[in-house]
């Protein structure tokens, strides 16, 4: 994981249609779903999206203005920080199991809010967002603190 960095992927839309690519006409996988999503939503507050495989990942997506802001150090680190991450959460939780499968851990930080989408014990999808105007967080945020 030298530089997880795929300068490619300008926008949610190139990632989606790599990702097409990928997996051709037939194959729409979960993973491109997922992007599209983001794209239709509003891309402007996707900071990354990236997915991990244990200690591999791939960066399918960095916003311009988070590119510029991050040397290549900088941004290894960061991407190595959210595997571990994404890694120590149990996709099983013991006393809980009747709640079923864990399908997303969501970190709340002052600027970004995180979000981890396990497939499985070692791989899943990492995206980041803004932090600003949160629907879910700030309410929660404001009043919780």
């Amino acid at each position: 994981m030298d530089d997880p960095h795929d300068a490619e992927h300008e926008t949610l839309s190139d990632v989606e249609a790599d990702l097409a690519d990928d997996f051709g006409d037939e194959g729409d996988s979960p993973l491109r779903q997922f992007v599209r999503s983001l794209r239709d939503l509003d891309d402007a507050d996707v900071r990354a999206v990236g997915q991990y495989d244990g200690e591999a990942f791939e960066l399918l997506y960095l916003r311009d203005d988070i590119d510029d802001a991050l040397d290549a150090d900088a941004r290894t680190e960061r991407v190595k920080a959210l595997v571990m991450k994404a890694l120590s959460e149990p996709v099983n939780e013991p006393g809980l199991d009747d709640y079923g499968q864990l399908n997303a851990v969501v970190r709340w930080f002052d600027e970004v809010v995180v979000a981890i989408y396990p497939n499985d014990e070692w791989s899943g999808a990492i995206a980041t967002f803004d932090r600003a105007n949160s629907p879910l967080v700030d309410p929660a945020v404001k009043h919780l603190s």
